[in-house]
């Protein structure tokens, strides 16, 4: 794995760091020791605002997990700053879970904080369920591998034969309910006149004594795509986002949204939760992109039975090209580590085995939860009688039976379980689209291994996230346009094409190291 740490960080960390040697079918396994006693495992997670309560009493997930590895959890979480501060402390617990290429990853992997994972679970958990393409993709330049991502697809899983396939985040939803007043249809919204015709209709629309929201969720990125931007030329050549002419009709189609109304000024400050909330409130009736709506859509309905925030695809732009839609972040949303200088390395190691079960992940998958299924002909089928708990109350269900743990877990094993019913609706779901894997283009756009393009990145992306609210409130096409030209000009004066020519070969580099993974 290529390093990306900034030079300058690693040199002020490692100061006063003191130096580590580095040193099928589903079964639900009894703890292998009903003579053990429990061991409590430390666990440090870098995000912030997540929280993890560890309740095995009141938790039928933190039962079962005890039960079965003779392991309680006590985690904390905070943000890279808290970490920063127990990695110069040498204070690191059992497990460290941070977001994938960070710089404070391969800071751990480097300075022989975290322990080689191949030679623990030789050792002690052969049986742990991981991909190989993992391992590789992750693998340090010392030759060891690290760190265990979740939600990633490798080729060996996402397949036909085992099951898995590539999903996307980018989506659009719409409140079924109200569309039903707008006089449009769901097919209506799969094109920029009939969706502006719909927002229109929703503007005068109230929930429960306010206003609703017509439009919220922009990403410039997401309705590019939409659109049918590319990332790559005929030849395989990278190309920058920012130059194509579907970015610059996304950002005319987000500057109309503003200019009509139908997108509020709130849009460009409202935290991800902050809009959430609003999507469980039920004020918003078209929001795009997966993360905004998430479990807000199920809380929602389970106040309201009539207020569902429906999936409804994605919009054509002008030239009704098919959308090319960037996977979910297919080489894993987290890693986890286990320190170097933990006393618990069998423990740990037998935990993170049984955590990687198909099982086990089922069972921490949000959107099923322990004890709440059965696996009919090898699929996995929701009790009734847990559907109407959470329907009654999502809150409370949610609280009872979802881990809230999702840093092992491999979607690609949840797809496998699927019913074939789920599976059918993606198909139809994704008909005339593409999705494409994202693990190139996420690495084209990480330059943190070189502390002079990193700060040009940085530099490059603050004036023009700046620019494009300005762009975006413009106060006519002309006006938007215009300023998005200035915009590129001045990008350009500042280093944008040696910018380019940068991700341009992370790009090669990272297909190459994808292809390799595959053989």
């Amino acid at each position: 794995m290529k390093k990306i740490i900034q030079s300058a960080f690693v040199a002020l960390l490692l100061c006063v760091l003191p130096v580590f040697a580095r040193g099928g079918c589903i079964v639900t396994e009894d703890f292998p020791d009903e003579g053990r006693k429990p061991v409590t495992l430390t666990w440090f997670v870098a995000e912030e605002g997540y929280a993890k309560t560890w309740n095995p009493q009141k938790n039928v997930a933190d039962e079962k997990i005890l039960k079965n590895t003779g392991v309680n959890l006590e985690i904390k979480s905070g943000d890279l700053t808290d970490l920063d501060a127990l990695i110069a402390t040498d204070s690191l617990p059992d497990l460290i879970t941070v977001e994938a290429g960070t710089a404070e990853q391969m800071l751990i992997e480097e300075a022989g904080m975290a322990e080689p994972l191949e030679p623990l679970f030789e050792q002690y958990a052969p049986d742990a369920n991981i991909p190989d393409s993992m391992k590789e993709w992750y693998r340090n330049e010392d030759g060891n591998w690290y760190s265990i991502a979740s939600y990633y697809y490798g080729p060996e899983r996402t397949n036909p034969q085992y099951g898995g396939y590539l999903g996307t985040h980018n989506n659009n939803y719409v409140r079924s309910d109200l569309l039903a007043k707008t006089g449009t249809s769901a097919e209506d919204l799969r094109t920029k006149e009939g969706l502006l015709k719909a927002l229109r209709a929703a503007k005068g629309l109230t929930y429960k004594g306010q206003a609703v929201i017509p439009y919220a969720g922009w990403w410039t990125r997401n309705i590019a795509e939409q659109f049918g931007m590319k990332v790559e030329d005929g030849q395989g050549n990278y190309l920058s986002k920012y130059r194509q002419p579907e970015w610059l009709e996304a950002l005319q189609f987000g500057s109309q949204l503003y200019r009509e109304g139908l997108m509020l000024p709130e849009e460009f400050t409202e935290s991800l939760s902050q809009r959430r909330k609003q999507v469980q409130s039920g004020r918003i009736f078209f929001c795009t992109g997966y993360s905004n709506v998430q479990e807000a859509k199920d809380i929602l309905y389970s106040n309201d039975r009539d207020a569902q925030m429906a999936y409804v695809g994605q919009v054509r732009g002008d030239a009704g090209s098919m959308p090319n839609l960037k996977s979910v972040s297919s080489g894993g949303w987290t890693v986890t580590m286990v320190h170097a200088g933990t006393q618990r390395k069998k423990e740990i190691a037998e935990f993170i085995s049984y955590m990687t079960k198909e099982e086990a992940t089922l069972d921490a998958a949000p959107s099923i939860g322990t004890g709440t299924y059965d696996i009919v002909d090898g699929k996995y089928v929701m009790r009734d009688s847990v559907k109407k708990e959470f329907e009654e109350n999502y809150g409370q269900a949610a609280e009872k039976y979802y881990l809230n743990l999702e840093f092992f877990v491999d979607w690609t094993i949840v797809q496998k379980y699927q019913p074939p019913s789920e599976r059918e609706d993606f198909r139809k779901q994704y008909k005339g689209c593409r999705i494409y894997d994202s693990k190139a283009v996420d690495a084209a756009a990480f330059v943190a291994s070189d502390n002079e393009m990193q700060m040009l990145k940085e530099k490059l992306e603050s004036y023009y996230n700046s620019a494009e609210i300005d762009i975006l409130t413009s106060d006519s096409l002309g006006s938007c346009t215009q300023k998005y030209q200035e915009t590129i000009s001045q990008m350009e004066e500042m280093g944008l094409k040696e910018l380019e020519a940068y991700e341009g070969r992370r790009y090669q580099a990272a297909k190459q190291r994808m292809a390799d993974t595959e053989r």
